[in-house]
Parts: structure tokens; sequence; C-alpha cells
């Protein structure tokens, strides 16, 4: 109980398969899919790990003019990364639009996720994101800003949390960097803002400890530097950890990452 888990289980799953119908503006999967959303914060692959995240159900895509895209998805099941004895039985509802300005994308989604197993278990977020870049001289600039708010309901009581993400990012002299905070808020401290379908591996640090979002919620301020030298690939975050509705320090993660290309179908990473 001092570590964290590392969830690779030995085991042998299909990954996909489905079938797809597609024209010029509509697109529909049915079957065992992979589906990923916007950055993955609240549905994503898992790619990281030896058995991705996939799920069991029907997706549409519809880009009715050039700008603008709809995406719905219907999950029966979701198959998770621990092997097939860890996968749910769901009743999802997965809504996504989002119009292409010049200044960026702008994002509505609506996710309704329940647990198919005959109790109250609805998690419902309603949310909107915005994300871009642009130019100041020869700089360039990307900023992310997102805002959510999660009801959720069980057979005792029902909860209510927000989630705030701000991020700006830019690169100097061949460095990219990065600058950030987010939120995933609590109610009262006795339940923390969750994101069960997300590719969590990529928020909140690589050792994973805030796989499962504490009661009092967290806080979490970054900071990153990425870039190249001498044929290697590297990259530093700093995370600074606080509870949002208590006044608990949760520490603090220092990652470190250096990739090096060996040819075009292998790539060594030192994590």
């Amino acid at each position: 109980t001092d570590y964290s888990v590392i969830a690779d289980p030995e085991t042998t799953e299909l990954d996909q398969f489905l079938l797809q119908y597609k024209q010029k503006s509509l697109a529909v999967k049915v079957g065992r899919q992979l589906i990923t959303m916007d950055n993955h914060r609240f549905v994503g692959h898992v790619g990281w790990r030896q058995d991705r995240q996939t799920f069991d159900g029907v997706t549409f895509a519809f880009q009715p003019i050039e700008d603008l895209t709809l995406d719905y998805g219907y999950i029966t099941k979701r198959n998770r990364i621990f092997a097939e004895a860890k996968d749910i039985d769901s009743n999802d509802h997965l809504l996504n639009a989002a119009y292409q300005t010049t200044l960026g994308k702008i994002t509505a989604y609506g996710y309704l996720l329940e647990v198919d197993n005959d109790t109250d278990n609805g998690l419902d977020t309603f949310g909107i994101r915005f994300n871009g870049g642009t130019s100041i001289g020869e700089q360039k600039i990307s900023y992310q800003l997102e805002y959510a708010q999660q009801d959720a309901d069980n057979a005792v009581m029902s909860y209510a949390a927000d989630y705030l993400l701000a991020e700006l990012s830019s690169s100097f002299s061949g460095i990219g960097m990065k600058v950030g905070y987010e939120l995933l808020g609590s109610d009262g401290g006795n339940y923390g803002f969750s994101t069960p379908l997300a590719t969590l591996h990529k928020f909140n640090g690589w050792a994973d400890l805030f796989l499962n979002t504490p009661q009092d919620g967290i806080e979490s301020t970054f900071i990153g530097a990425k870039g190249d030298a001498a044929g290697y690939q590297w990259q530093i975050d700093y995370y600074d950890f606080q509870a949002e509705d208590s006044s608990r320090d949760l520490g603090s993660e220092l990652d470190l990452e250096v990739a090096k290309d060996i040819n075009q179908n292998i790539t060594v990473i030192l994590r």
C-alpha cells in the first residue's frame, strides 16, 4: 500500500471488432471500438498501458458544415485496462459538439455515465472547452480553458463538484514551455470530481497517485519544459498538489523523461 498500482495484468483480450459506415459528412461505428474525445481528460484509450481501454457500443460522427462536428456515443460496456475481470457493463451516453473558429475550437459536451448494476449511480458531467493558439509577432502561443460541473447520484444522496483547467504554452529557442492550473473540485469534503473514462496517466503526474480524486478534491499547479538535445528528446514536468476543500498539502511530483529514436520502428524511453 506504500506504492501506486502498476496496472498491467497478464491478459489476452480482443482490442477492437466493429463495423463502420462512412460517407462525406457521417460516420457510424458499431461494435468494440476506440473512443477518444478532446484531450482525453473525460474519454480516452489509456494508450500507455499494455491492454488499452476500448468500448462496446455505437458512435455517430456528423459534420453538417465545415467547421462544426457533432459526436454521439452509446456505450454498453467499458473494456478497461485491467483485463476482462474488471470490465464494466454500462449505460453511457457521450455527447460532444465542437466548432472551429479563427482563434480556436469551442467544444460543449455532456457525458452521462451509469454502471449497469441496478443501483442509483448516475454520473453526469456538462462542460465547455476552448483551446487554440495565436501569434504575437513571431512568438506562437497555445492555450486551453475548460470548465465543467458534475452531478453524482447514489442510493443515499447526491453530490456536485466543479472542474477547471487553464493552461498556457509556448516555445523559446527550441524549448517548449507550459504552465497551468487544474481543479478537480469537492463537495464539502465528501466527494471528489471523477473522470472514470479518462486517460488518467496523462494527468497529475506519471506516478498515478491520483487516479481517484480525493474526497476533498485536488488543485494541481504545474510547469513543464521539453526539447531536443544531441538527438535525444527530453521532458521535465513539476506538479504541486493541494486539497481543494481542506488545508491538506498533497505533496509534489517531478517527472523526467529522455527518449531516443533508434530507427523508424524502435524508440527507447527512460521515464
